[in-house]
Order: structure tokens, then C-alpha cells, then sequence
């Protein structure tokens, strides 16, 4: 009897192991890439009656973000898969050229890179910037939500002043700055942040003026220079890839392409062929 139930035993354990095996081998499926393609560009002829909308701060960035103009966020993101496209590897070349050339359009930026399909939890956004470079003449509801995180409201009027002083020598603002984030659930999914940087109108400053606290009320008037409003993009988009996806704004627009990528295959190296030395026949 003891020894039926030992046959019994192990027919049942050699029918479990196969499955098991199956299990602890499994493989997920492989990762896939894709070069993702940006053409920002701003429309030289505006309309006139467009809507306003008060105030636009830029997007913030993190120590994960891509920032495609640092070689050391370049080297931290390629860890993750996350690449620089050469301007070999640019697909939309031919667009650029007609933008260019156009009168109704300023180019602000062409780039491009190359990331696995993440989620959102674990995808790198990416910054980009573009346009002219505004010097410490100029400022933006930016610097004063910077002014606002790093000096309390009840700091001594010299003191903030001096802040003042200090974030404007800060690096110069870009006119387009921004994120955009690809991810990949069951679509690929396009997320956009971006602001478009212009010397304020009179009309305009008043209102941008009058959304602060009134302490950079003040702040924003004793700067002494000249203003910049933000015009913002914030849109979120499902995507086809191979497909030119365009995002509108009155002041400027945005041309997307995501291309799935497919790394070459390797081809086997030549087996090396054995010379054998001929023989020679003297007669």
C-alpha cells in the first residue's frame, strides 16, 4: 500500500514540474521604442480677438526630467532608454524648410528622441526650450513665483529687493519652454506643457498685476523692466504612431510624430576563410 501512494506521489509531482517550470521561465514581453519627433513654431500674424487667459506659469521640472540641452540629464536619462535623435535621424526635415521659408511662421525649435513606451509612473518627461534667449531685462510671472517659494511675503523691502535682483540674474528666460511627455498604456498617449514667452501689452500687464498678492504687486513695478507674458499650451492627446499630429494655439503651434523603432538586426560575422598555401611544382 505505502508503496502504490509513493508511486502515486511523484507520478503527480513529475506532472506539477513541467508547469512550474513554464512559470519561472516566462518572459515578459520585450520593451518597445519609439522616436518621437517636435517641430515648434509661432504664427507671425495673430488674431486680434483671441481669447486672454491670466496668469500662464511655466511648467516645473524635477531632477527626472530630460532636459535635451544638459549633457548630464542627457547621460542620467540614458540609463532609462531615453536618447537624442541626430539630425540624420529627423524625419520632418522637409516641413522645417516650408516653415522657414513661410511669412506667416517662425520657427522655435526641430528635436527629436528616442524612449521606451512607459507609463505614467515611470516615463521621463522632457524639456525643451527654443526662440530667443531674454536677457535679465526682462521678466515674467515666473521669476515672481520663484520670488514668492523663496522670500515670505513679511521680508524687509531691501531684502526682497535684492531677491528681485537675484532671480533676475538668473539664466535667461527662452520664449518657449515647456515639457512633453510620451506614454504608453494600451495607446500612446501625448502630454504637453509648454509657454510661449512675449513682451506683455500695457492692457494686459494690468490684469497679470492685479491676479498677485499685494506685496508683488509692488515687486512686479519696482522691477524696472520689461515684462513678459506667457501664452500657454496644456493639452493631452492619444496619438497614432506614423501619423503628424498637430496641437493649435493662436500664438504658436506644435507638430508631433512618433515613430516605433526597430533596431537593425545583427548580421552573423563572415567565418574566416583558412588560406592554405599553394604548392609549387619546379621542373
Amino acid at each position: 500500500m505505502l508503496k502504490y501512494s509513493l508511486i502515486v506521489l511523484l507520478s503527480c509531482l513529475a506532472g506539477l514540474t513541467p508547469v512550474c517550470y513554464a512559470q519561472d521561465t516566462e518572459q515578459k514581453p520585450p520593451v518597445k521604442y519609439y522616436d518621437v519627433e517636435v517641430i515648434v513654431f509661432k504664427n507671425i500674424k495673430v488674431p486680434k480677438s483671441h481669447e486672454f487667459k491670466l496668469p500662464v506659469p511655466a511648467a516645473s521640472r524635477t531632477d527626472n526630467t530630460l532636459d535635451l540641452s544638459d549633457p548630464s540629464s542627457i547621460s542620467r536619462a540614458a540609463e532609462s532608454g531615453f536618447t537624442p535623435l541626430t539630425a540624420q535621424q529627423l524625419k520632418l526635415q522637409d516641413v522645417v524648410d516650408r516653415i522657414v521659408k513661410s511669412s506667416r511662421y517662425q520657427l522655435l525649435t526641430h528635436i527629436g528622441w528616442r524612449q521606451p513606451g512607459l507609463d505614467e509612473d515611470s516615463v521621463i518627461p522632457v524639456w525643451i526650450k527654443g526662440g530667443t534667449v531674454f536677457d535679465s531685462r526682462f521678466a515674467s510671472i515666473d521669476h515672481m513665483i520663484t520670488l514668492k517659494q523663496d522670500v515670505p511675503d513679511q521680508t524687509e523691502p531691501q531684502a526682497r529687493k535684492n531677491a528681485i535682483q537675484k532671480t533676475r540674474s538668473l539664466a535667461g528666460l527662452y520664449e518657449l519652454e515647456g515639457l512633453v511627455t510620451i506614454t504608453l498604456s494600451r495607446y500612446l498617449h501625448t502630454k504637453v506643457e509648454l509657454v510661449l514667452r512675449k513682451p506683455a501689452e500695457k492692457a494686459h500687464l494690468l490684469q497679470q498685476v492685479e491676479e498677485l498678492p499685494e506685496p508683488e504687486q509692488q515687486d512686479f513695478f519696482d522691477m524696472e523692466t520689461e515684462l513678459l507674458q506667457n501664452y500657454g499650451l496644456t493639452e493631452q492627446r492619444r496619438m497614432r504612431s506614423r501619423r503628424l499630429h498637430y496641437l493649435d494655439h493662436p500664438e504658436f503651434g506644435m507638430l508631433v510624430l512618433i515613430t516605433p523603432y526597430e533596431a537593425p538586426e545583427q548580421q552573423d560575422p563572415e567565418p574566416e576563410q583558412t588560406i592554405t598555401p599553394e604548392s609549387s611544382t619546379t621542373g
